[in-house]
Parts: structure tokens; C-alpha cells; sequence
């Protein structure tokens, strides 16, 4: 069973933020059976006029689960885990949704990172799909970006990975390409979307790739030096 969970809005400045959390969930569930697949995070829509902490990012998570589990026993666990670590101050939102209901949600996701979503329309949005939305604590704000995490991350094409089942965690320096082959990660030169096959790429700071089609690709440009690569961070 494919389980989409959705993040939003779980911090405040000078505390941990939301990947940091979805992270820490990602290691409670397990007390469940339940397996992360991945941990995104999406960039919505970046304008002053939304409240934010910091760039307006929001986590979606993708959970496995061999055995049977009912979303209200899911629900609940995940709601006491993240009311545990509420921070004063933030309006954590939290959304679960099966597959189809994920899917039916993409366009919406896609509308959030454009233009201004009111709460309300989020709602109204998941009480459509059928899938599960709550406002935790604070005001209703989280609702927006936690539903929203949840389309995106549905549609394939959208989000940078903080974590992979794949077990490549946060790789720091110089890595060569046919290493990030054998963890399943795609290179491509950005500027002509062709596919690198060998040489050392310059991280900057960790590994950040994307999802694209369904696929991991880290975006690169040439380096300095003969078959060396420079990784671009990309939402």
C-alpha cells in the first residue's frame, strides 16, 4: 500500500524545519511497520504576501506499507508525533492521502506554486479527493502546503529529495558519476538534457537531486576540468 503524507508549516525561525521533521517522522513510523520511500521538498508559491518561516517550502513523504493499517490509526499516530514537536508560533498542517486521491490532487499542487491557495479552497480541495486534511495547531495555514506537498509529489515531476530509499543520505564533496549510477541517480548536463556517463562532480555542498518523470536527476554544468561537474541546486 502507497501512502502520500504531506508537511507544512511546522516551524519557526530557530527551530528545526520541516524536512528536519519529516525526517524524524520518517523514523518513528518505522515503530509501525511503515517504510519511507522518499522525503521531498517542494517549493510553492515564493511572495511576500504568503506567510512563511523562510522560502515557503513544504515536505511530502512517500510511505510503504506491507501489512494492512487504517488512515485514522496512521492519522493519529502522525498527529501526536507532530503535536509533540509543535513550536509556538507555527500553523502545522498534515495530509494523507492513498495514490488516487494523490493524483487527483496534481493540479492543484501545481497551482500552489504559481499564485495565492486560501485555506479554505484547500479544504474544500481534500474533502473532495476524499483524502485527510487537518489544521494541528496555530491557524489553518500549514493546510495549503501540506496538500499541495501531496500532488506534487504525486506528479513525478516536481521537488528536490532530502532523503532516498536508495540510502545515499546527505554525500558531501567530490562523488564520481558512475557512483551516483549505481544509487540510481540520473546526471544530466541542464543546458543540453543530456545524460553525463563518467567524471567527478563538485556537490557545493551535499547531494540535492530532483525529481523528474518519475526519476532522480542531478542537474550539472562543465567544471574547470576535464570531465568534472559542477551540481546546480534546483527546486
Amino acid at each position: 500500500m502507497r501512502i502520500f503524507l504531506g508537511l507544512d508549516d511546522t516551524d519557526i525561525l530557530g527551530s528545526p524545519g520541516t524536512n528536519q521533521i519529516a525526517m524524524a517522522l520518517a523514523v518513528k513510523l518505522q515503530e509501525l511497520g511503515i517504510k519511507t520511500q522518499a522525503i521531498l521538498r517542494h517549493q510553492l508559491w515564493y511572495d511576500s504576501s504568503v506567510p512563511y518561516t523562510s522560502k515557503n517550502g513544504s515536505a511530502s513523504m512517500q510511505l510503504e506499507c506491507n501489512n494492512f493499517i487504517d488512515f485514522p490509526t496512521l492519522a493519529g499516530f502522525c498527529k501526536e508525533f507532530l503535536l509533540s514537536h509543535f513550536v509556538a508560533g507555527s500553523d502545522p498542517g498534515l495530509c494523507l492521502a492513498n495514490e488516487d486521491q494523490a493524483k487527483s490532487l496534481i493540479s492543484h499542487g501545481w497551482r500552489t506554486t504559481g499564485e495565492w491557495v486560501y485555506p479554505a479552497e484547500a479544504i474544500e480541495k481534500a474533502r473532495a479527493s476524499g483524502c485527510l486534511l487537518w489544521s494541528l495547531a496555530g491557524r489553518d495555514h500549514g493546510v495549503v502546503g501540506a496538500l499541495a506537498a501531496v500532488g506534487l509529489a504525486a506528479s513525478g515531476e516536481h521537488g528536490r529529495v532530502v532523503f532516498h530509499q536508495s540510502g545515499y543520505g546527505e554525500i558531501r564533496g567530490i562523488i564520481s558519476v558512475e557512483k551516483l549510477h549505481e544509487f540510481g541517480i540520473i546526471v544530466m548536463e541542464e543546458t543540453s538534457q543530456l545524460i553525463v556517463s563518467k567524471g567527478n562532480i563538485d556537490l557545493v555542498k551535499k547531494l540535492r537531486p530532483n525529481i523528474r518523470g518519475n526519476k532522480v536527476i542531478l542537474y550539472v554544468e562543465k567544471g574547470l576540468g576535464y570531465e568534472s561537474w559542477k551540481a546546480l541546486k534546483r527546486n
